[in-house]
């Protein structure tokens, strides 16, 4: 079984030139524990990292409270992981884990956000598999 049959298909995104104070009122008026950044507002996005709340309380940490001025782009990653909705689950788990993230972006042809995994959903799923 893939990812992509098992992601979350109801994304919020963001783009990477949001100030992060709209992205950080964003996350939390979203019924997820991450948004996508997306290069920029288009039809068919293609998702450039992931925001969680803990990046942004990292951000606040390290600019001593005061994140006026500061954008998505200032603290996403240089490296996201990026999954492939045709990557087996197992591998997906594997890759988090190695990365040390627990949310990450899933992409279809060409690079098409389609969805998002998290470790907590994949093992959820094979919970339910194995009951």
């Amino acid at each position: 079984m893939h990812v992509g049959s098992i992601c979350k298909r109801d994304v919020t995104t963001i783009t990477v030139n949001t100030p992060l104070t709209e992205a950080a009122r964003t996350l939390c008026e979203s019924s997820s524990e991450a948004i996508v950044a997306i290069a920029s507002n288009v039809r068919q996005p293609t998702a450039v990292g992931i925001l969680t709340d803990r990046d942004i309380l990292r951000a606040l940490l390290e600019r001593g409270g005061d994140v006026s001025g500061a954008r998505v782009v200032d603290i996403l990653s240089r490296n996201p992981l990026v999954l492939s909705q045709d990557e087996g689950i197992e591998d997906a788990l594997s890759r988090l884990r190695a990365c040390g993230v627990e949310h990450a972006p899933i992409v279809g042809p060409g690079g098409t956000l389609c969805g998002t995994i998290s470790q907590r959903e994949i093992l959820e799923h094979q919970l339910q598999q194995s009951a």
